[in-house]
This record gives structure tokens, C-alpha cells and sequence, in this order.
């Protein structure tokens, strides 16, 4: 074999190697899990085992049976379970993370959300739970998705002169985030959470820390792969370009001991608001555990946010 046949040889090899690891990541970081996730099977969850699960009845005891839909832009079919609060002063609309659900990330949160006197909705995103979809898009697709919740609640929950407050963790956040760049009604008063700046900067850092990838030129393959197969681009959206034209309050919420969604994210996210904005870091709260972590400050600096911003 000479030098030209070895040189097509390693680059024929390369190339298999690179594509078969950019459909894994692809995999791994998009499409749906068939496995529902299960609180009692996360390590992270333990600490707070027997609230979390004690809040979870509670949901499931004061959550109308009947849920809501809505249908997405692209022709989803998506679900929401509905806690509503008798003489509301509005409605708070929380979007849980990736490969997560409705009733684990905001289940230590939702009782204390709805004694401030707020119905809540809980939206299963897009490729989760109760939702339709084969793909997660990072709040790409997930923006318009929260639109349209916001427009339902207005229309049938009775919200439309009355405050919205959009929370977010994680890719929920994302979702919040991104949906400030869209035309939102004049009643969404505020946002509450803590995630990342873009799909390309997420997904970049998980292959690296999580399966020790380089990103190139493993990332232009994903994104390649993310374009054709599920439609969108993962850097079609930029969240610190959105919060330069951001004009909603927003209470940024992260916990320094992340090791999944690295905490310079929201400090990016934050610095680039050009909207009123507070910053809250939780000394030692992993991911998705801040409020968990320090619950008696961070229901002060929520309530204190909500009475600021609110209307009603």
C-alpha cells in the first residue's frame, strides 16, 4: 500500500469514526428516551427524597384531572397538568429540563409557588412525558411551544388581565429565555431560572465531560445531523443575542457546584440582559438543586421578584 492509499485509508477510517460518534452524541443528546425518569432512581435526588415525593402527592391532590393541550407549530399534540388557585392573582408557567418531567424539578417549588396566590401550569415540553415528539430541540422549538402556552392561558384559564411569571430550569430555562426574543403579551411580567446559553455550547460540553470528545470536527457533524433529521441548527439561536433586546425582568438562579450546566452559562446569560435582572448563586447546589439546596432563601428571593414585578 503507498503513501496515497494509507492517506485515504486513515481519512475513510477518521471520517466512519467521526460519523458514527456524532449519530451516537445525536442519540444520546435529541432524540427521546422511551425510560420515564423515575426521582427515586436519581443519586442527586436523595438528600431530598421524602419532601420530594411528599410534594408529589401533593401535586397530584390539588392538579385538575383533566389536562390541558395545546397543539404546537409543527403539529404536536402537547400536555399540561393544571394546579389552579381560587381568586388568582395570575398564573406562573414552569418549564422542567431535559430528559426530565413536570413532577420532579418543580415539585419542591409548585406548593410554594401556588401560597403566593398563583394557579400553575405544567407543561410537559415537546419529546417528553405526556407531550408528542421525537426530538429535543433546546428551547428552539420549545420557545413557540411556550408562546402558544402563554396565548392558551390567556384565553382559557382565565389569565388575560391578569400577571404571568415564566420559570425555567435547565433546557426549561432555555425555553423561558429564548421566548423573551418572540412577540410575548404585555401580562408575562418576569422569568425565574438558571441554564445554558445556546444547543452548540450545552451539547459541546456534555461530549466533552460526559464521553471525552473533541468538538471538532464532532460538533459540525451533529449539528449537521440535528439540521436534516430534526429540523433545527444548534446554533439557529444564541440566548445572551436574545437577553441584548430582552426587555421581561429576569431572576437568574444557579448553583456554583454544577457540573452539567457550568455556571459561566448564566453569568453570560445575565451580563447580556439588558432587561431589570438580579443574580442568585447558591454556594454548593448541583444541578437543578438550587432551590432545594436553600429553600427558606430561595422562596425570599422569588417572592421578593414576584412582589416586585407583579401587577396584582
Amino acid at each position: 500500500m503507498n503513501n496515497k492509499q494509507k492517506l485515504l485509508t486513515a481519512t475513510a477510517i477518521t471520517g466512519t469514526i467521526v460519523s458514527a460518534s456524532a449519530f451516537t452524541v445525536f442519540d444520546y443528546a435529541i432524540c427521546r428516551r422511551k425510560k420515564q425518569p423515575d426521582v427515586r432512581k436519581k443519586e442527586k435526588w436523595k438528600p431530598y427524597l421524602d419532601y420530594v415525593l411528599k410534594e408529589q402527592e401533593w401535586l397530584k391532590e390539588h392538579q385538575e384531572q383533566e389536562l390541558k393541550e395545546i397543539r404546537s407549530k409543527d403539529g404536536l399534540t402537547l400536555r399540561a397538568a393544571y394546579i389552579p388557585r381560587e381568586n388568582a392573582k395570575g398564573t406562573i408557567i414552569c418549564m422542567h429540563g431535559y430528559h426530565s418531567t413536570n413532577d420532579i424539578e418543580f415539585v419542591p417549588e409548585v406548593r410554594f409557588l401556588w401560597n403566593l396566590g398563583y394557579s400553575i401550569l405544567l407543561p410537559w415540553q415537546r419529546s417528553h412525558g405526556k407531550s408528542e415528539g421525537r426530538y429535543i430541540t433546546y428551547g428552539v422549538k420549545e420557545r413557540h411551544d411556550l408562546k402558544r402556552w402563554i396565548l392558551y392561558t390567556n384565553r382559557n384559564l382565565a389569565a388575560k388581565n391578569k400577571d404571568i411569571f415564566l420559570c425555567g430550569i435547565s433546557m426549561g430555562c432555555a425555553t423561558t429565555l429564548m421566548a423573551a426574543g418572540l412577540d410575548l403579551p404585555d401580562n408575562v411580567k418576569g422569568i425565574i431560572d438558571c441554564g445554558f446559553t445556546s444547543p452548540w455550547d450545552i451539547i459541546k460540553h456534555v461530549a466533552k465531560e460526559r464521553f471525552h470528545l473533541p468538538p471538532f470536527p464532532l460538533m459540525y457533524m451533529v449539528d449537521l445531523i440535528s439540521e436534516v433529521v430534526a429540523g433545527f441548527g444548534l446554533k439557529e439561536v444564541s440566548i445572551p443575542e436574545i437577553m441584548k433586546r430582552n426587555k421581561i425582568p429576569v431572576l437568574f438562579i444557579h448553583g456554583d457546584a454544577d457540573d452539567y450546566v457550568p455556571m459561566w452559562m448564566t453569568i453570560k446569560n445575565y451580563e447580556a440582559c439588558a432587561a431589570k435582572k438580579e443574580l442568585y448563586i447558591v454556594s454548593g447546589a448541583g444541578h437543578a438543586l438550587a432551590f432545594s439546596k436553600d429553600m427558606e432563601e430561595g422562596k425570599r428571593r422569588i417572592k421578593n421578584f414576584i412582589n416586585k414585578y407583579k401587577t396584582i
